[in-house]
């Protein structure tokens, strides 16, 4: 009975407990808001997700699961590859005239690993920008 007890408490803590990147504070500059990432018809962040706004309009987005600069999880991590869990991430910004963006395939991945053209011209289109493949969506909440 008594252990009935105990797995029902830890059943419902584990369910209504905060995902990490909930407990964690975010970096300075962002905020949560809701993101839409799909690239070569994977959906990869939709939901949830941090973002931080650059100087233009160009920014940054992870998903929610993004866990950044906590000295438990990662120590004394000197650079931002070091300081990131896994999850999937984008960026877009200003190429010249034209918009571009690029971000990681994997959640394993801290580094973008599409070629130095990035996805290709994007195109906006209210809250989106898309390319060939891929669209990436940002809202403010």
């Amino acid at each position: 009975m008594i252990a009935r007890a105990i797995a029902a408490a830890l059943t419902i803590a584990f369910f209504i407990s905060p995902a990490p990147a909930e407990a964690q504070r975010l970096p300075s500059g962002y905020s949560w808001g809701r993101c839409l990432l799909v690239v070569d018809g994977e959906t990869r962040i939709s939901g949830k997700c941090s973002y931080q706004i650059e100087a233009g309009g160009e920014f940054f987005i992870t998903g929610p699961r993004q866990y950044y600069g906590s000295k438990e999880a990662f120590g004394d991590a000197t650079s931002s590859a070091d300081q990131q869990s896994t999850d999937y991430w984008a960026r877009v910004y200003k190429d010249g005239d034209a918009w571009t963006g690029y971000g990681n395939s994997s959640i394993e991945s801290v580094h973008g690993d599409v070629g130095p053209e990035g996805w290709g011209e994007l195109r906006r289109q209210g809250a989106c920008y898309i390319g060939k493949d891929v669209k990436v969506c940002l809202w403010r909440q």
